[in-house]
């Protein structure tokens, strides 16, 4: 029977158009099909709403930076003679009024959260296979015994504990205390300062992937061992190819976007909702005038209502003028289904609050991101979720269809033994998608 292409990959996020870039180098034809108007999935800069500044929406830092990143040699060469938007100068803590810290505070705040985290640690190393509990409920009772009940002691630590959970995009009551810190990489992060989605733009560009935007997959029946027939919302077309490769979101086969005939195996529905989904919103403020310090380039707040409200903003100088506040679990998704006014309100008071000496105009100009709402999202990057480990990430990439159906993405980046492995970010799914591509090369090239 006929195919149109050798392979179809769905999906033109870092993965898919690593797997595309991995399948160039062949004689196989394939296509790239993207639901949405754009290509970039998670990674999106915002070149309009606050022009001529890039934003990014999602990602904004290339993790473990160094020449072994996917990324690297990429970022080297479309960086140059790039204009600097990355804020500079200094970064400060502030109390839930806007005063910093005694250092008389951090000094005591600083050893209970390091005995905490030894703990956490220690825990985590030697925990048995089967033994797994949250992050919260494990480190409960020692937070008891060490954390005063209230204070700038109090609020500070928990300005240190809501660092992790705002890194990984969900409280501690939703991640596995036995996986802390797997899998988070080596190395430094360095700011993409023209644009992580923009970035990657420019690599599909480069190497004129053949991509075809609003193309939604709502259907991939494997029935025919000679050839997989791909459906597509609001096309009466069928589409058919030898392999597949699979790059949507985690959040969105939790989902069940695309459905699968047969259905997948009941290994791959396990790990598919095994794994947790974490949420990072950015609130992006724009002002006429500056009204922070100028040489301010970002401040953590330790708040004294709930763990991790605003935690962070990055501090945009003039002229630009912007503020990007970092809203990340719970407190993000309660955010997410207020109106855009509301929204506001709560930052203007928060902004208020914090620089309580300055007379602070209404933004002229604002956007607000809503990943969890995103129906091609549902939420922004992987992480362990209670039970979840590297073996849900294994069974995630692994392949289905008799090897006639593989798996990319953030969330299916395989530890491959090194310092250097990670997951959840950009660069790893890169990675996945070049394993991806290495796999179906093997199979119709060399068969």
């Amino acid at each position: 029977m006929s195919v149109d292409v050798d392979v179809v990959i769905i999906g033109a996020g870092a993965a898919g158009l690593a797997a595309g870039i991995g399948l160039q180098s062949t004689n196989l034809t394939f296509l790239i099909l993207e639901a949405r108007n754009r290509v970039c999935g998670r990674a999106h800069t915002d070149l309009e709403t606050f022009t001529p500044t890039p934003i990014d929406l999602g990602a904004s830092w290339i993790h473990s930076y160094g020449p072994k990143n996917a990324l690297y040699n990429y970022h080297k060469s479309f960086d140059k003679d790039q204009t600097r938007t990355r804020p500079v100068g200094k970064r400060l803590r502030l109390d839930y009024n806007g005063q910093p810290f005694s250092s008389e505070t951090l000094f005591h705040a600083k050893k209970i959260y390091s005995k905490i985290f030894q703990h956490l640690e220690l825990y985590s190393y030697n925990a048995k296979k089967d033994q797994d509990q949250s992050i919260e409920q494990f480190i409960q009772s020692k937070y008891q015994r060490l954390v005063p009940t209230d204070g700038p002691i109090k609020r500070l630590v928990d300005l240190f504990v809501s660092g992790s959970e705002q890194y990984e995009g969900s409280n501690f009551t939703d991640l596995s205390v036995k996986q802390y810190g797997i899998g988070s990489g080596s190395g430094g992060d360095r700011w993409v300062s023209f644009g992580y989605g923009n970035l990657l733009e420019r690599i599909a560009n480069k190497h004129n992937l053949p991509i075809r935007l609003n193309t939604l997959v709502i259907q991939i029946d494997t029935t025919d061992p000679e050839r997989i027939a791909i459906t597509i919302s609001n096309d009466p077309a069928i589409i058919y190819c030898r392999r597949v490769i699979i790059t949507i979101p985690l959040g969105c086969l939790k989902r069940d976007t695309i459905s699968f005939v047969p259905s997948l195996p009941e290994w791959k529905h396990q790990a598919i909702q095994q794994m947790g989904m974490g949420l990072m919103n950015k609130l992006i403020v724009q002002f006429s005038q500056n009204f922070w310090d100028p040489n301010l380039r970002s401040f953590s707040h330790a708040c004294n209502e709930r763990r991790g409200r605003f935690r962070f903003t990055i501090c945009i100088p003039p002229p630009t003028n912007i503020l990007i506040l970092f809203v990340t679990g719970a407190f993000a998704r309660e955010l997410e289904i207020l109106t855009d006014t509301q929204i506001l309100e709560q930052v203007m008071k928060f902004l208020r609050q914090i620089f309580p000496r300055t007379t602070i105009l209404d933004p002229i100009n604002y956007k607000f991101t809503r990943w969890l709402q995103d129906p091609l999202a549902y939420g922004s990057y992987s992480n362990f979720a209670v039970h979840a480990s590297p073996h849900t990430i294994e069974q995630l990439a692994k392949e289905t269809s008799d090897g006639r159906v593989q798996w990319a993405g953030e969330h299916a980046n395989i530890d491959d033994g090194t310092k250097d492995w990670s997951y959840a970010c950009v660069h790893s799914a890169f990675q996945s998608g070049q394993r991806a591509a290495k796999t179906v090369r093997d199979q119709l090239c060399f068969s």
